[in-house]
């Protein structure tokens, strides 16, 4: 007995040995996150910060919409957040995922059944097994009745760590959809605040417009006056005509596209459009960002964006995929038990004497299956190339869009800044035409003219402030949200 016992231990503890192994490869680093540069280069010509105050920029996942100092923008993500059904889809992927995961741990657990059966049989004696022994001899009928509860318990042995490399699989995916969840965030975000900026464009546009116009009908009642009078050539005329024209014809595209902005902006925040009104203020600007661009931002910030994450978990998955396939080439060991009592008196359900246990322990190991499991294998190291491929791929993509993005805001700042100073410049002609005017040697046409300059040079400056809120958030999502001068984070790359 002793022996029997220590046989016994011993083979538990080399069981135990054995399932703490695991058949996932381990895979070289990315070449794409191998060579990723240690920072981006500022836009040529770009001064705002010097480059080495970038040394301490991090990624920063807080409130960074914020930071426009709009109420009512503020309002407006906020409400999108919260009831986009974009985002309401993805929650419940993530929840379906989280599921997902709770299944593919469960095999680490022995399955444990509790079952209660009845049987009763009443039938003649001279039929079946009593027909053959000749129940003419004792009994008419037979009747039998039988009364069990059992408890049973089934467990696979978990030698090669395949439940436990499909478990992390299931864990990488899962977080996978989460970091999705992050990027269609990200995305409601950055549509909320383009299109609030959108109508506020729009609204600008609309208004400088009608101004255009009844400058031009001035203009026009002056020009026809002269012409009347025979001051001026009839060409003249006609150019004023059409200019008028030409103006009322783009009012109606420019209130086209100012309803079809506010109808987007209904259906992000999950409402009917017109709906959208009262979140709305009288009075809208074009948010422009408070802080500039740091230079020289470190390029780490990359594996910071969602999509990278997502990518980066998913190729982790298709690894643990491997180690899974490559277990079930493997035997395997399975238990199962089962104990309980049974009686064919249900009071006698609780005599010990009544109780009965069986246990199985068994062990498959797959001979010939076609070449299925090595097909199997060979179809999941594929996947793993596939994704390995879509991992460097959307480094490279990510790390393209940050330059881009870089520079496309860089361009659209300088284009501001000369934009802004053709109004300024118009400013400076209305006002001198004006003085001239009110003092009398100045006429009417010139003062109009001058006007309709300055309110062309606001209209440019309008399309062109929102170019920059679009760029600035161009900006954003290819970093992943914002950054901020904090102590950098631990690294987030899959590959450390």
């Amino acid at each position: 007995m002793k022996i029997l016992h220590l046989t016994a231990a011993t083979v538990l503890t080399v069981l135990l040995t054995i399932a703490g192994c695991s058949m996932t490869p381990s895979m070289p680093t990315p070449e794409a996150e191998q060579e990723l540069p240690s920072r981006f280069e500022a836009a040529p010509g770009d001064t705002t910060l010097p480059a080495e105050t970038a040394d301490t920029a991090a990624y920063d996942a807080t409130r960074w919409w914020a930071a426009y100092d709009d109420p009512a923008l503020t309002a407006l993500v906020d409400t999108a957040l919260a009831a986009n059904l974009d985002l309401e889809v993805a929650r419940s992927q993530v929840e379906e995922l989280a599921a997902q995961f709770r299944i593919a741990r469960a095999p680490l657990f022995p399955s444990v059944s509790a079952d209660g059966q009845v049987s009763y049989q009443n039938q003649p004696a001279n039929t079946g097994i009593g027909g053959a022994i000749g129940g003419g001899q004792g009994p008419d009928r037979f009747e039998f009745a039988d009364y069990q509860a059992t408890l049973g318990f089934s467990y696979e042995l978990d030698f090669w760590g395949r439940v436990r490399s499909e478990r992390k699989a299931a864990l990488s995916q899962y977080l996978a959809t989460a970091a999705d969840l992050q990027t269609a965030r990200l995305s409601v975000i950055s549509q909320t605040i383009s299109t609030y900026a959108q109508i506020a464009s729009l609204r600008r546009q609309v208004q400088l417009g009608q101004r255009t116009i009844d400058l031009l009908e001035q203009r026009l009642e002056t020009t026809e006056d002269r012409y009347d009078r025979g001051l001026i050539p009839s060409f003249r005329l006609y150019s004023v005509r059409q200019s008028l024209q030409a103006a009322r014809a783009e009012q109606p595209d420019l209130e086209r596209r100012l309803y079809d902005a506010q109808s987007r902006l209904a259906t992000l925040l999950g409402r009917f459009a017109g709906e959208q009104r009262a979140l709305l203020p009288d009075s809208m600007a074009v948010p422009l960002a408070p802080e500039p661009i740091p230079a020289g931002l470190p390029a780490d910030l990359l594996m910071q964006r969602p999509d990278v994450r997502a990518s980066a978990r998913r190729l982790e998955a298709a690894r643990q995929q491997i180690g899974a396939a490559r277990a079930e080439m493997l035997p395997s060991l399975s238990l199962t038990g089962q104990g309980g009592t049974q009686s064919s008196e249900l009071a006698d359900l609780v005599d010990p004497g009544q109780v009965f246990a069986n246990f199985v322990g068994q062990l498959t190991a797959p001979l010939f299956q076609g070449g299925r499991l090595r097909a199997n294998l060979s179809a999941v190291e594929a996947r793993y190339k596939q994704q390995a491929a879509r991992y460097e791929r959307t480094v490279l993509t990510a790390f393209r869009e940050v330059r881009a993005a870089l520079v496309a805001y860089d361009k659209q700042r300088r284009r501001y800044r000369e934009v802004q100073q053709q109004v300024d410049a118009a400013n400076d002609a209305f006002q001198a035409q004006r003085d001239r005017y009110e003092r009398g040697i100045g006429d009417v046409l010139s003062l109009l003219d001058a006007e309709r300059t300055l309110v062309q040079a606001r209209t440019r400056r309008a399309g062109v402030r929102l170019a920059v809120v679009n760029a600035r958030l161009a900006l954003h999502r290819a970093l992943g949200g914002a950054w901020t001068e904090v102590p950098a984070p631990e690294d987030p790359r899959l590959f450390p």
